[in-house]
């Protein structure tokens, strides 16, 4: 398998580099976070080309194709906006970031099969359960960014022919090693380890977060890599969607302390739905297995051993 994967030196992209199995031929594109190439090297993944690349910049874009050496089996794209809320103050620099930024690279850097890590963002406003047969129309600019991307990468596949086959995963998030220092398992479980016990909650911490461990999200994608001839739009969601004071509840029962939640202002991504859709199972053989509480644990233990 000759596999690219954009935004590789991003959370999940650690993740996949570290369990895509090491027969692969992978090309890892990053842009401008330090630290990949010694990454790769620590691991010894020897397999793993890391290469900078703006793929915003056409002429850089063509330069990776020549540097990939060919056409890939397949592209991972992971690329994107890491930060949905900030589309909201910053919605151009989102929309180049996931949308213009992909269809570049489809357009000077394709590959045979594509997976598009959309978002669950996509049902952004909605209420109770969805599935990709939901009809959507999302306003955060984040969501609506994500959703072109999926309508492009159709566009690049059945009317360009391009892409051979195609799966936009809309993604609706995972926790664990390697995440960002924002995020809040990471920021909170330091901060509780350090001995805080005062935490401030945008809006009324009712908002749910329907996340996984990582580990259960890279099998998962790269069961879809896997996946050459298939074409489908798919929901990954660990089926088991908690509010964001669970999240404060549970963090604080694992460390053994008592802490106080103060609730202030709102939230712009406020989520409503749960998904339904079952194809991530049914057809791929994917299913979340760790509970929070035990993702919780081994994201501690990981976070322990870096301190």
């Amino acid at each position: 398998m000759r596999l690219l994967v954009t935004g590789a030196s991003g959370f999940i992209g650690h993740n996949v580099l570290l369990r895509a199995p090491r027969d692969w031929d992978i090309v890892a594109v990053y842009h401008r976070t330090p630290g990949l190439e010694a990454f790769v090297k620590a691991h010894g993944l020897s397999h793993v080309r890391p290469v900078q690349c703006d793929l915003l910049n056409e002429q850089e874009v063509r330069a990776l194709a020549k540097t990939v050496g060919g056409r890939p089996d397949a592209m991972l794209h992971l690329a994107a906006n890491g930060d949905p809320a900030a589309s909201a103050e910053r919605p151009r620099w989102d929309l180049e970031c996931n949308t213009v930024a992909f269809v570049t690279c489809l357009e000077h850097c394709p590959a045979d099969h594509v997976v598009n890590v959309s978002s669950g963002a996509v049902y952004d406003g909605l209420v109770g359960a969805v599935s990709p047969a939901t009809p959507v129309s999302p306003r955060l600019p984040y969501a609506i960014s994500k959703l072109a991307s999926e309508q492009y990468l159709r566009f690049f596949a059945e009317r360009r022919d391009q892409v051979t086959s195609y799966i936009n995963v809309r993604f609706f998030g995972a926790y664990g090693p390697y995440e960002a220092a924002r995020k809040i398992t990471t920021r909170w479980l330091t901060a509780m380890a350090a001995g805080q016990r005062e935490f401030v909650v945008r809006g009324d911490g009712e908002n749910l977060i329907d996340f996984m461990y990582v580990d259960d999200a890279v099998a998962g994608f790269l069961a879809l890599v896997k996946a050459r001839g298939t074409s489908a739009t798919v929901d990954f969601a660990s089926g088991t969607p908690v509010s964001v004071n669970q999240v404060v509840r549970t963090m604080a029962r694992l460390l053994g302390a008592e802490v106080t939640v103060r609730h202030e202002g709102r939230v712009a991504e406020y989520i409503e739905f749960r998904s339904v859709d079952t194809a991530m199972r049914d057809r791929f053989g994917v299913q979340p297995s760790r509970s929070f509480e035990q993702g919780l644990q081994e994201l501690r233990q990981f976070l322990i051993g870096r301190a």
